[in-house]
């Protein structure tokens, strides 16, 4: 496997599964990313992406990772707004739309809605990287 330098990237995770959300968040920093945020849902991640943009202090995300069936704020409307609000703080920030819900109707929604990439669950390791 190539072995990549993301010391410099940050990743925001939103994902409501606790137990994923965690196996994710380990990932990632086993992979060594520089900063790792997370949110249990939508709306606390649209919450989290208002502060960071609104203080200009902290760095916004290099790569969003989102869950897309949640509540009450599911994954696509969160790409929704992070694409569209001019409150987003990067909307061309990749962004990847993590779900077991993979049919053809959710992922050209993802699409059509601006997502960089679609990964199904269950997923590896190795996809992730």
């Amino acid at each position: 496997m190539d072995s990549y330098d993301f010391s410099r990237l940050g990743v925001f995770l939103v994902e409501d599964n606790g137990y994923i959300r965690r196996t994710i968040e380990e990932l990632l920093r086993y992979y060594e990313f520089g900063r790792v945020g997370t949110a249990k849902t939508g709306e606390e991640a649209i919450d989290y992406m208002k502060k960071l943009s609104s203080s200009g202090v902290n760095t916004p995300p290099d790569i969003i990772i989102s869950d897309l069936v949640m509540a009450p704020i599911n994954g696509l409307l969160f790409l929704r707004w992070a694409r569209t609000a001019k409150e987003s703080a990067n909307r061309m920030v990749p962004f990847i739309m993590l779900s077991g819900a993979a049919d053809t109707a959710y992922v050209n929604s993802a699409r059509d809605l601006g997502c960089t990439e679609f990964l199904a669950k269950p997923f590896s390791a190795q996809s992730i990287y």
